[in-house]
């Protein structure tokens, strides 16, 4: 996890192979973020996802809204 001015910024790495079931879960938590993406490099698959610190935890609405890359 990583703290910016703007945003928190949070990383993972994905298991090859990873189950149809965590692979729903990982998903349903990348949806809650203002923005995700996942990507695949030399040290395996990662996942991201960006937080905006300004907009409201309680403000469902703006939740869930992200762009993958």
């Amino acid at each position: 996890m990583r703290r910016r001015k703007s945003h928190t910024f949070i990383e993972t790495t994905v298991p090859d192979p990873v189950s149809a079931e965590a692979w729903r879960e990982l998903l349903e938590v990348l949806e809650t973020a203002d923005a995700f993406g996942l990507v695949d490099g030399r040290s395996g698959r990662v996942a991201w996802a960006a937080i905006d610190r300004e907009t409201p935890a309680t403000a469902n609405a703006a939740r869930g809204h992200g762009h993958q890359l």
